[in-house]
């Protein structure tokens, strides 16, 4: 489930085409139906995920660069890249951080009966309205 987040793909079931801009994230997976805002405040998590991979990366980038540049490393460029990295990731894995919330949120909490219908809806609807346009 975690490497299908990382592909930006469904963790439930791997399929694709989930976001209708760079993060505009779409309400249900168009291959099971799944609703991916599955509860009151679920995208919170996707904020601790994008501040963690930031913070990982800025710490990264730190350690990488005073352990190139002892004894006397140059902190005004040392910091200007942390800036510079604090950001820029999160704008570019806010939808990484999205379906990796979404597939940790899974694994931990796997979808309820009235959750597995919803899904089952969705994409009995999605296939009425497909063979109605035809």
């Amino acid at each position: 489930m975690l490497w299908r987040g990382v592909r930006r793909r469904c963790p439930r079931c791997g399929s694709g085409g989930l976001f209708s801009g760079w993060s505009r994230l779409i309400s249900h997976c168009p291959g099971c139906g799944m609703r991916f805002e599955r509860e009151e405040g679920f995208f919170l998590g996707v904020y601790f995920m994008n501040i963690t991979l930031t913070q990982l990366a800025v710490v990264a980038y730190v350690a990488g660069a005073f352990a190139l540049t002892l004894p006397h490393p140059p902190m005004a460029p040392i910091v200007a890249g942390a800036v510079l990295i604090a950001v820029v990731v999160p704008v570019l894995c806010h939808p990484l951080s999205k379906m990796l919330w979404a597939s940790v949120h899974l694994l931990l909490q796997p979808l309820e009966p009235h959750e597995q219908a919803e899904a089952a809806a969705a994409c009995f609807e999605r296939a009425d309205a497909a063979r109605h346009h035809r």
